[in-house]
């Protein structure tokens, strides 16, 4: 049963708004069902530090390092895939830019996943420094 408090209005528990906000306006408009789904996967006491528009797996996506995790999601209409990554040694972060966009390539095991058409290179970037800081950290 709805609480009487929800919403409109509601706070952001998980911290995406804010996160959000670090992305240009054409990253946000593009990446707001993406964010959506993230906004639905994330659990009780995760907060978001980084986030990142992207194309995962040929649909407009989402890639968000949180207080205990990484996760990358996009918006494929009616099965979004949905996909944990864990912060353990043997991840490895592969980075590539031009002057308009950048790719992540993250490995493990032989095992890649693939974001690309990431429009905020400064936010990827200090989301890939995070991520390598908690795996070797």
């Amino acid at each position: 049963m709805p609480s009487a408090d929800s919403g409109p209005g509601l706070t952001d528990t998980f911290g995406i708004g804010q996160a959000v906000g670090r992305l240009s306006n054409g990253s946000r408009k593009t990446g707001k069902g993406a964010f959506l789904v993230l906004s639905g996967t994330l659990t009780d006491g995760e907060s978001v530090e980084v986030i990142v528009q992207c194309r995962y797996r040929g649909a407009d996506g989402a890639m968000a390092l949180t207080n205990k995790r990484l996760l990358i999601v996009n918006a494929r209409e009616w099965n979004p895939d949905i996909t944990p990554v864990g912060l353990e040694p043997g991840l490895t972060v592969q980075g590539w830019q031009d002057e308009r966009t950048a790719a992540l390539v993250f490995e493990r095991d032989g095992a890649e996943l693939i974001v690309d058409k990431i429009g905020d290179r400064e936010v990827a970037q200090d989301l890939v420094s995070r991520v390598r800081a908690r795996v070797d950290g």
